[in-house]
């Protein structure tokens, strides 16, 4: 009788285990996320589009990110990553996007992220034009917050986020950062 539990036991938790290692939900909840991301809408996302969250965290464990080449990335035919490497700056522009949500990785320096609510953003710089790109720029938004972005937290931001990336902590530093772009789910 008492192997009998002990076998349940066993079996349970590799269950378990193989159960939540399958789920991009839990994989995902279990990633170095930033305390800022909307879990519940991060949550609902993944449930809308499982297999291009599975892809995007794959490709973000699956790659050397500090040694892969810079530039466009095709992850699937609808996600893609952007690696880059840049100073980061003093001063910026909000932007937010329509058709991609934004997974930010900075993999070497630290950056500060400022967020606010879309509806927050204001003064317009560059319209929204899918031609030119999916996003639209503000020069500024009340109520935005600054993040903190480095490899021990992963930024996600959603269409209803204004996000401002780039941005210096104290002083201009080197970047290196991928931003993957996951389609958004209706």
């Amino acid at each position: 009788m008492r192997f009998r539990k002990y076998l349940i036991l066993i079996l349970a938790s590799f269950f378990g285990v193989f159960v939540s290692c399958s789920n991009p939900v839990s994989q995902w909840i279990s990633a170095p996320l930033s305390p800022a991301t909307d879990v519940g809408q991060l949550k609902e996302q993944i449930k809308a589009k499982p297999d291009e969250w599975k892809a995007a965290l794959e490709f973000l464990k699956g790659n050397d990110l500090a040694t892969i080449e810079l530039g466009r990335h095709d992850i699937t035919d609808e996600t893609f990553a952007n690696v880059q490497e840049y100073t980061s700056l003093l001063e910026g522009k909000y932007e937010a996007h329509r058709k991609y949500i934004d997974i930010q990785v900075v993999v070497s320096g630290n950056e500060n992220i400022f967020v606010a609510p879309l509806d927050k953003a204001f003064n317009v710089v560059h319209e929204y034009d899918e031609t030119s790109g999916d996003f639209v720029l503000f020069a500024d938004a009340d109520d935005s917050k600054p993040v903190l972005a480095n490899f021990e937290n992963w930024v996600i931001l959603f269409p209803n986020d204004a996000h401002k990336p780039g941005m210096a902590i104290n002083q201009p530093a080197q970047i290196r950062k991928v931003v993957v772009k996951i389609p958004v789910a209706e």
